[in-house]
């Protein structure tokens, strides 16, 4: 999914770069039209935003694909969404980014 690949791209890209790793979408966009990494970022993020719509476009308009098959789709996409917010790589992290949510949703629930 883009989506994803480009959230994870625009997250990861200083821990990745420190790690020596030279094969990044950023990188790659980067050596092929010529642009800082300032200007690659900002491209990256109106492709997830541009992402973004698509999906949602998709998810209503009429489908031979079962509805249930594009809301984990569409949760997936959320997930990595939350994972990788404010361009903070949670994944790697998650002490940082996912434990609050996971408390939030687990243990400060609210009673109905």
């Amino acid at each position: 999914m883009t989506l994803c690949r480009v959230i994870d791209d625009i997250a990861t890209y200083e821990v990745e770069k420190g790690r020596g790793q030279i094969a990044t979408g950023i990188e790659c966009y980067m050596r092929d039209y010529g642009v800082s990494t300032e200007v690659a970022m900002d491209k990256f993020q109106e492709m997830a935003e541009t992402a973004w719509k698509d999906v949602n476009e998709g998810i209503l308009q009429p489908t031979p694909v079962s509805t249930k098959i594009l809301t984990r789709i569409l949760n997936l996409a959320r997930i990595i969404d939350v994972t990788y917010k404010h361009n903070q790589d949670g994944y790697t992290h998650p002490e940082k980014v996912l434990k609050p949510h996971i408390i939030a949703l687990l243990v400060d629930s609210i009673e109905i």
